[in-house]
């Protein structure tokens, strides 16, 4: 019914310390600030968005290609959308591979009077990838990525147990990741789906 943090703003974290704000406008000083909200995308835009749409990593070069426009052109699109607001990226990264192994997604009752507080907590988690509020005798789903048993376990009992509000769980641990966000996982790697 809704997820907490929006789009992009409760990013899995646990890899590491998020970017200080320093550290963020050192790597984005060079870059016009987004407008706010983001303006409308027009339909000359459109082929550029489809070729994103298929292999959102390709290069200048081969967007050209694909929308048969010319390179500059492309760049100078890119950056008026990005300007606007109306394209920002994000890294989908497979967790395993930075020695995070352990996937679990936790169904929790929460009293409805502290659903929305209780799903904004878990998802500032840093071991919190997703939190949304569901409906159904769980109310909240979280997914959780942890190193291992124990750093799960440490999870549980510390952080999670500390949330005030959840009258109940269940919790089913991932044995194997077959897809992550909008990406396949192929022999320990990410590929678009279409490539499988």
């Amino acid at each position: 019914m809704r997820s907490f943090g929006g789009l992009g703003a409760t990013s899995w974290t646990a890899a590491g310390p998020p970017l200080s704000a320093a550290q963020i406008g050192q790597l984005t000083a060079d870059r016009p600030v987004p407008a706010d909200p983001p303006r409308p995308i027009g339909e000359e835009d459109l082929p550029l968005l489809r070729a994103l749409a298929e292999d959102g990593r390709a290069t200048h070069t081969r967007l050209a290609e694909l929308t048969g426009w010319s390179t500059p052109r492309v760049a100078r699109r890119l950056a008026a959308l990005e300007a606007a607001g109306s394209l920002s990226y994000d890294v989908d990264v497979l967790p395993e591979l930075l020695g995070y192994e352990l996937n679990a997604t936790l169904w929790l009752q929460v009293d409805l009077a502290r659903l929305h507080r209780v799903g904004e907590e878990l998802g500032g988690h840093g071991e919190c990838a997703f939190a949304a509020a569901i409906s159904g005798r769980h109310n909240l789903m979280a997914v959780v990525i942890c190193r291992d048993t124990p750093d799960f376990y440490r999870y549980l009992t510390t952080r999670l147990a500390l949330v005030e509000g959840i009258a109940g769980y269940e919790i089913s641990v991932r044995v194997r990741r077959l897809k992550q966000s909008a990406s396949l996982v192929h022999r320990g790697r990410l590929i678009h789906p279409g490539l499988a």
